[in-house]
């Protein structure tokens, strides 16, 4: 929907007559008009690729259904962000997903209003559902209570299962394959960025880990092949709080996602490991971390419908390997971060303390070559 050059591309660029025709496009409003805006930056230093703002419009009629807070999300502001974005295609695939997935996930996700990209696929923008006004964002620095870790890994396994070995991945032609996106950021991204990693975030790291820097991508392409031979399943693969809402109670939802920016065709575990391995702290993790991990297996177990059986040994394998995974791909992210944005780094490098304490604990350089 939309042309290449007839969607706002910042907050400022939304008008009260763009508004209205997205909005009466979709079929939210039929007879108001929005007369007026105002919109707040939120989220600053959160995302690495986009930028978000809450809208908040008046309109000239009362209207039953008419959104009272709208949620644009924007390309991000930095350019190698931005290009980095088109070369995996993420913003492609979150317009698609918006388009064409998530109306048939078994996840609570934001109804969308609108959504266009441009030709080159660097530029998009997604009208959304403010799910603020009913439930809390998860903030990945504070990280959560074991309660909404169970929660949150219970509704995970639920998408994992609804989507396992299902034959309608095969016609996703625009969904892109974990394997490969783990192959391009091994191959083409962790070669140019660990050592800005190790330079910046060395003293996070045991010495082990530092030691393994130079050939641990080399290492982890050999592990990969295994993962072809996994069940494929939809993969948010940015499961982590700050993409979460937990519904109040009484309230419409009990739990919903955003950020489907970097989804893919993937194996299971990879965003379990993300989940607890960075935003748990340390110690809560230590406690919990089976214990969830067998409450996610035995969710995966019951609600799934298809594929072979995938016991508990092999899903925990898979777990201590897809941790290694995402250390990696957090050092080959290091490249693309933007010095000006401080809570960015801040989290980026909470981030990385905290899967380097996973690794550890799990001895997760032992599983591979």
């Amino acid at each position: 929907m939309g042309a290449a050059q007839s969607f706002p591309l910042h907050p400022p660029e939304v008008t009260p007559e763009w508004l209205t025709d997205a909005l009466r496009q979709d079929g939210c409003i039929r007879e108001a008009r929005v007369v007026s805006l105002t919109y707040d930056v939120i989220g600053a230093g959160v995302g690495f690729l986009g930028q978000i703002a809450r809208i908040t419009p008046a309109y000239d009629v009362t209207e039953e259904g008419a959104p009272r807070t709208v949620i644009g999300k924007f390309p991000g502001a930095n350019e190698d962000a931005r290009q980095m974005a088109a070369m995996y295609g993420f913003y492609a695939c979150e317009v698609n997903a918006y388009r064409h997935l998530t109306p048939h996930v078994a996840i609570r996700t934001p109804r969308c209003y609108y959504s266009a990209i441009s030709d080159d696929a660097t530029t998009f923008f997604l009208l959304l559902e403010d799910l603020g006004a009913d439930g809390r964002m998860g903030d990945q620095v504070a990280g959560c209570s074991a309660d909404d870790a169970r929660l949150a890994v219970r509704e995970l396994a639920k998408l994992h299962a609804s989507w396992w070995d299902d034959p309608r991945l095969a016609e996703m032609d625009w969904l892109p394959l974990g394997t490969t996106l783990g192959r391009m950021s091994m191959s083409q991204a962790y070669p140019v960025s660990w050592q800005i990693c190790l330079d910046q975030f060395g003293h996070l790291l045991t010495q082990a880990q530092r030691d393994a820097l130079p050939t641990l991508n080399e290492r982890l392409l050999l592990m990969m092949d295994d993962f072809d031979t996994t069940p494929l399943t939809i993969m948010h693969a940015d499961y982590r709080l700050d993409n979460m809402f937990f519904g109040h109670p009484g309230g419409p939802y009990e739990f919903a996602v955003i950020d489907w920016q970097i989804t893919n065709k993937g194996w299971a575990l990879y965003d379990v490991a993300y989940f607890l391995g960075t935003n748990l702290d340390p110690a809560l993790r230590r406690a919990e971390e089976m214990g969830l991990l067998r409450e996610y297996h035995a969710v995966l177990t019951r609600e799934r419908t298809r594929g072979d059986d995938y016991d508990w040994e092999t899903c925990r394998r898979d777990y201590v390997r897809s941790i290694l995974m995402y250390f990696a791909n957090f050092i080959g992210n290091a490249a693309s971060l933007d010095p000006a944005n401080p809570r960015g780094l801040e989290l980026f490098g909470l981030m990385i303390s905290r899967i380097s304490a996973a690794v550890d604990d799990l001895d997760a350089l032992s599983s591979i070559p």
